[in-house]
């Protein structure tokens, strides 16, 4: 019982760590995902003033009486114009809403996120969630921002053109319907778990380092 313990809180500190340690997604943007605002506090402070282009996922976050406070007080430390892409979902607690709403970051999130995404990502709740919950449960987190649907062109070079013809809010297309039936003899292939918000935040970051003057 006593071992059962001990694998139980190894595994529930790792999980803080993870939380709380920055990811390099490559080309200076970094990743940090928050389970728990009380919790995360020293994080927020010390690496949201401190990183540069920044993706900070409040998706599935939890928040106390003092979280909108922590949340405000570790934005307002980051460095004029540096990026950074918030990432919100339906679950999203309310009281980091107006804090996210007035912030300089540019929010993603499926339709129902709290606050109102800037960026819609089309995407399914339930999908979402179990995306998120992948890279938990040991998904990589490469295949999971690397995944297309099928025949998909809508990566950083595609948002690039729309950005130059003067449309920001490009949507990529629809998922194939999983309802839809299949061609007689179809060979059933596993659908690929792919995080489309980090991903989109992705795509965008790497849009806008491509429209920066050389």
């Amino acid at each position: 019982m006593k071992r059962l313990i001990l694998l139980f809180t190894a595994l529930f500190l790792l999980t803080i760590t993870r939380a709380t340690e920055l990811t390099d997604l490559g080309q200076g943007l970094a990743y940090l995902r928050i389970h728990s605002v009380a919790e995360s506090d020293a994080a927020l402070h010390k690496t949201v003033p401190g990183a540069g282009a920044l993706v900070l996922d409040l998706r599935y976050a939890t928040a106390g009486d003092d979280a909108a406070a922590t949340l405000q007080s570790a934005l307002a430390g980051r460095t004029a114009g540096a990026p950074l892409f918030i990432l919100v979902s339906p679950a999203t607690p309310a009281t980091l809403a107006a804090v996210i709403r007035t912030s300089p970051a540019l929010t993603l999130g499926i339709l129902g996120s709290v606050p109102a995404p800037k960026v819609v990502v089309q995407a399914e709740a339930a999908t979402d969630r179990r995306a998120y919950d992948a890279l938990e449960t040991g998904t990589a987190l490469e295949k999971l921002i690397t995944g297309k649907i099928e025949k998909e062109r809508f990566d950083e070079a595609t948002l690039v053109h729309e950005f130059k013809n003067g449309n920001p809010d490009a949507e990529p297309p629809p998922p194939p319907d999983p309802t839809a039936p299949k061609a007689a003899g179809a060979p059933e292939t596993p659908a690929q778990l792919t995080d489309r918000v980090l991903q989109r935040a992705i795509h965008l970051h790497r849009a806008l380092l491509a429209l920066k003057p050389r």
